[in-house]
């Protein structure tokens, strides 16, 4: 998909980047936020004032590419016509446990070097979806910050399970289900509801009501096995996510749709040298404004955007964003120098 041809191009994006950054909380590496914010100024032009999105049916009907390594941990033995052998599903699992984890070069992955299973990970059934949730980023801070100590994303999210849901993620949930709780829990809500939800809509006084997260659905379908989510297809070889909801939906939808994979609403993480994006970055990421921040080594940070856009470096790119958004909030908000405690 392109993006900055079909939805939305490069120019719109760095107009609209301080912006945007300057609406969400929760801003996330990428520019999939702008893009939806710039999206949600779209019916405006057409005087519509409630949109239907479609928030909650990944999480629910095991949509996203680290719910299938979860589903393919474990057999599914609560569904009658379960038809996946053994050993071909250990193979999946393998094959798709090493393809979605998301990491910076050179960065350990959340769940531990060699892919050994670390303490939070454990507390949660070993589900692969804490490391696309958890995922380590590369250090960029000053080392008076390690003062303040050490936060670990994944003993966060496992601290906030209390022990009833922590004994039925160990006894009786399937890791499917598992995950979906962590990711609805933590991710819907802290970062796809805010990021890319009401916040980009309400933004531009759009009200958007998300269907899928109608608690009469959510428990429905939170007692559904994990075979009627992903759907292992023995003819043509692969697995079907969000299964029931296509055969649900089949009636009223094209056939193109219907068997289509998902693809997630995303901006592509590499631009050309020398565009609008470049330019709003090397504005932005400068020696300048990031040690105006007081918190960031511009040492370890000063070569991220000509990797980005020079030399096409993805995990760059998503460094400079994460940098360019603290500096535009920083100069926004007139915050002050971060300094080393007394």
């Amino acid at each position: 998909m392109q993006f900055h041809k079909t939805v939305v191009s490069e120019q719109v994006l760095a107009d609209n980047f301080e912006q945007a950054t300057w609406h969400n909380e929760y801003p996330m590496p990428d520019l999939n936020y702008v893009g939806k914010y710039v999206l949600s100024d779209a019916p405006k032009e057409h005087a519509v004032k409630v949109v239907l999105t479609g928030e909650g049916s990944d999480e629910h009907f095991g949509g996203y590419p680290s719910f299938v390594s979860d589903y393919l941990a474990e057999p599914d033995h609560s569904w009658p016509d379960y038809n996946l052998a053994d050993d071909e599903r250990h193979r999946l699992w393998t094959q798709n446990s090493a393809s979605y984890i998301f990491s910076y070069k050179g960065v350990a992955t959340a769940n531990g070097e060699g892919g050994k299973r670390n303490t939070a990970s454990s507390q949660l059934n070993n589900v692969g979806t804490l490391s696309a949730m958890g995922t380590k980023h590369p250090h960029v801070f000053e080392e008076w910050v390690s003062e303040l100590g050490d936060c670990d994303i994944q003993e966060t999210i496992a601290n906030n399970v209390d022990g009833r849901v922590r004994d039925l993620m160990a006894d009786t949930w399937h890791p499917l289900h598992t995950a979906e709780y962590i990711w609805a829990k933590g991710f819907l809500g802290n970062a796809i509801l805010t990021a890319l939800g009401d916040r980009a809509e309400m933004a531009h006084s759009l009200e958007a009501r998300p269907p899928f997260l109608d608690h009469h659905l959510t428990q429905f379908v939170n007692g559904l096995p994990p075979s009627v989510k992903v759907r292992w297809d023995p003819i043509e070889g692969r697995l079907i996510e969000k299964w029931i909801l296509r055969e649900a939906t089949k009636p009223f939808i094209t056939e193109e749709i219907y068997a289509r994979r998902k693809h997630h609403f995303s901006a592509p993480p590499k631009w050309p040298a020398n565009g609008p994006l470049h330019k709003l970055m090397a504005r932005l990421v400068t020696r300048e404004n990031i040690e105006a921040l007081g918190f960031v080594d511009w040492e370890l940070v000063k070569e991220h955007v000509p990797m980005a856009f020079e030399k096409g470096d993805v995990a760059s790119f998503r460094i400079a964003v994460t940098l360019a958004q603290w500096v535009v909030l920083g100069q926004k908000f007139g915050i002050a120098r971060a300094r080393p405690l007394a």
